[in-house]
């Protein structure tokens, strides 16, 4: 089912993750979402990726993109440390900013994206698919109706092996 409402998708960063939510986005209406433009720190790398992908811009920095006049929304997947300045830069020149995790590297960090969302109307949100799981939802409801009682604490571990994230090593 279509919205109607072309949304245009820029893409900072060329990597593995950026690259598995181009994939992703694949699986919805056309009609509804295209990504228009890729931005590395390395234009051939850019280059590479957009061709992969049938991606028509290729961009050789992510305020490039940032300029762009035909993307109206960014995800960021570059480096985590990355993710403070690079969203800062989306959302002060307009860009509605899907953010991959973490957010930022510290609180204070985080303050200072939230703050230049609000500032520039612009939408955030940091990229946990999770959360609309339907069994998300369905412990959400829980929560709402009271079924579950008080909660005063959750502990939660998120975890996968490392020893061959490259990135990691």
């Amino acid at each position: 089912m279509s919205s109607g409402k072309l949304i245009r998708w820029g893409i900072a960063s060329a990597g593995k993750i950026s690259e598995d939510f181009v994939i992703a986005l694949s699986t919805l209406p056309a009609s509804d979402h295209q990504v228009v433009a890729v931005a590395a720190r390395a234009q051939e790398r850019a280059a590479e990726f957009a061709k992969k992908h049938g991606i028509p811009t290729a961009l050789g920095s992510y305020e490039e993109l940032a300029k762009s006049k035909d993307v109206d929304v960014v995800y960021i997947g570059v480096l985590n440390p990355q993710h403070y300045e690079v969203s800062l830069l989306m959302l002060n020149h307009g860009k509605h900013v899907l953010c991959e995790k973490p957010l930022a590297m510290n609180r204070k960090q985080v303050e200072g994206i939230l703050a230049a969302a609000k500032a520039n109307k612009r939408f955030f949100m940091e990229a946990v698919w999770s959360r609309f799981f339907p069994s998300y939802q369905h412990v959400r409801q829980l929560i709402d109706n009271g079924a579950l009682g008080e909660i005063k604490d959750v502990q939660v571990n998120f975890g996968f092996p490392l020893a061959n994230v490259d990135r990691l090593q």
